[in-house]
């Protein structure tokens, strides 16, 4: 499992992580203080732009009078593009999956996993995000 000990090894790129920020704004190496992760790793999943699915999250948050990040929201949106939503089985007694235990079981495959106040994007065993979540439960996924 990712040691993440220090606030840089949040931004390393290991053999399940790397370091991706797909909104058009972020210049490399730049702090992140903007709440899209949601847009982020929709784009990343789906294989869109980001102004893409900021597009789409935003429609539906208009006709639902919410926000495109809502987690009443993004589901909806990811469903109607097509994503299957999976639970992560829970063993009583036994730890949460976690985001790097994820990647190395979804070797193959386009993924929105959810985290605790976090969407990350998993490509091919391989989380893109803005910092790693390595260590963080998974509570739901969808599957593209």
């Amino acid at each position: 499992m990712a040691t993440i000990k220090t606030r840089a090894d949040f931004y390393k790129n290991t053999e399940y992580f790397c370091q991706y920020n797909n909104n058009p704004t972020y210049k490399d190496g730049q702090r992140w203080n903007k709440g899209d992760c949601v847009i982020r790793a929709f784009a990343m999943a789906a294989n869109i732009t980001w102004m893409e699915a900021f597009d789409l999250l935003a429609k539906r948050a208009r006709e639902d009078y919410d926000v495109p990040n809502s987690q009443f929201n993004y589901p909806k949106v990811l469903l109607d593009y097509g994503f299957k939503q999976k639970s992560v089985k829970v063993t009583p007694g036994k730890k949460r999956m976690t985001v790097e235990d994820f990647c190395k079981a979804h070797k193959k495959g386009r993924y929105c996993v959810s985290v605790a106040n976090h969407l990350t994007a998993v490509v091919d065993g391989v989380c893109y995000d803005q910092w790693n979540p390595a260590n963080k439960c998974v509570y739901t996924y969808y599957e593209l």
